[in-house]
């Protein structure tokens, strides 16, 4: 039995009904349609679109991958789903698909690309199309949506070369980068916000190295923690130590997509154990917080997923005298960041790129009052969500007083930046310092992602 059950349905959504303009109607009423090649990008997506409140979906893909399956069975007790096994080669499938209130399409056929563009223009549907770019060099995706009258523009960016020989997309950290990008759209879709119909790209050269006997903590066991320790666990990273002195919170539960049936436990100890048993890793979880005196020498790499800039800030001189690669990440509602640090090639820390020095001095002069997270958005530093933990025996209790203290937060954003953090860090490995990559979701003009050096960042 889900943790969920018996709750009022608004407490696991609430931080992400702080949004403005939110309508969790709108999603838990939605049908949506996914139609895929391989495991992967289907169900990281209905894992998430689980946890955002979806409810119905329509799968046709010749397989899932089970661990996400199950979390998606585990956070939305009510969800319901149709899976047809195989590939979608033929109108008639298809016909099943036109009750949907948006398609995803996330195959690589291009006959099945074809089905789903005349069904959606056919019948008024949004399709949201999410291509996986493969190349002998490089990798990665394009993602945009359909919206009538830029079909001609768009045609030959939205049917794969090959109609029916194309590989199934096997790339973790892409693919999970991809599906949160396709919730996204999903959701400014449902809301009724200006669909992405500028392409979407994400490339880099591919991966040339491996994770064996190679060890990462990762600092924050929470939203980013779970995506960025679960894409490196998919990625081949077995040895994770994951720090997190917090526990699990039911408003916890509409992003931190491993945490269901842990309402109460320790996040690090309780995210080790579900990446261990879904991934055959070999994690360990720390339930405290980092601090000068935490002995960071075992590791050969930093993911910082934390939501305070004295960590955040900490993480960075750490990094810098012991030289550590450092992989920090933050998250608002609609945007996110990665900043990747290598101590032998990189300029400067996260910590000097995002001006932290600048922004806690100003704290402590104006006596450390707390500053806003439309203020530090101005700073040029993401602020990741401030947690709220009430003790789990007075959440119902104390219900809206203290929910109402929470940023506001959600699902999509943390999937997509945990994701590239784990590429950040496949890519720095490799050789190919990927700088600083921006993610922005603007209500007027759509999805976007953007690359810069550090040096630029500065400018």
């Amino acid at each position: 039995m889900s943790l969920s059950k018996g709750l009022p349905p608004h407490m696991r959504h609430h931080r992400q009904q702080l949004i403005p303009g939110w309508r969790q109607d709108r999603i838990s009423h939605a049908r949506l349609g996914i139609v895929g090649d391989g495991p992967y990008p289907a169900s990281f997506f209905l894992a998430a679109a689980s946890a955002l409140g979806a409810r119905r979906f329509l799968i046709i893909c010749p397989e899932l991958h089970e661990p996400f399956v199950t979390l998606a069975q585990t956070l939305e007790p009510a969800v319901e789903w149709i899976h047809l096994r195989g590939w979608l080669t033929h109108p008639a499938p298809a016909a099943l698909l036109t009750p949907c209130s948006a398609l995803v399409d996330f195959s690589q056929l291009g006959l099945t690309n074809k089905i789903l563009f005349n069904t959606a223009r056919q019948h008024c549907i949004p399709l949201i199309t999410v291509r996986f770019l493969n190349a002998p060099c490089k990798s990665g995706f394009r993602f945009w949506s359909y919206s009538p009258g830029n079909e001609t523009a768009l045609i030959h960016a939205m049917v794969s070369e090959r109609s029916l020989s194309a590989k199934a997309w096997q790339d973790a950290a892409t693919a999970m980068a991809a599906a949160g990008l396709a919730l996204e759209e999903i959701k400014r879709v449902l809301f009724g916000q200006p669909h992405t119909t500028v392409p979407v790209d994400y490339v880099r050269p591919n991966p040339r190295t491996s994770f064996d006997n190679f060890r990462v903590a990762v600092v924050g066991a929470g939203a980013l923690g779970n995506f960025a320790a679960a894409t490196l666990a998919l990625c081949g990273c077995r040895h994770l130590t994951l720090f997190d002195a917090d526990r699990v919170d039911v408003t916890n539960l509409n992003r931190q997509i491993f945490f269901a049936r842990d309402v109460g436990s320790p996040k690090a100890p309780a995210l080790a154990h579900r990446l261990n048993t879904f991934f055959a890793v070999q994690a360990q979880g720390i339930p405290q917080a980092v601090d000068d005196y935490t002995d960071l020498s075992p590791f050969d790499a930093i993911l910082d997923c934390v939501d305070n800039f004295e960590t955040r800030r900490l993480l960075s001189l750490r990094a810098q005298q012991e030289g550590k690669i450092l992989i920090s990440g933050g998250t608002g509602p609609d945007r996110g960041q990665v900043v990747a640090y290598h101590p032998h090639h990189s300029r400067h820390t996260p910590a000097q790129l995002l001006g932290l020095d600048r922004i806690l001095s100003r704290r402590q002069r104006e006596g450390g009052k707390a500053t806003s997270h439309k203020r530090l958005v101005k700073e040029r530093a993401v602020h990741h969500d401030t947690r709220w933990k009430p003790p789990l025996e007075n959440t119902a209790k104390e219900g809206a007083s203290c929910l109402l203290q929470a940023d506001p937060s959600v699902v999509m954003s943390n999937q997509i930046m945990g994701a590239l953090m784990a590429d950040a860090l496949r890519r720095i490995l490799s050789g190919e310092p990927p700088g600083l990559i921006f993610y922005e979701s603007m209500e007027l003009h759509g999805v976007r992602l953007m690359s810069v050096t550090d040096t630029e960042a500065q400018l």
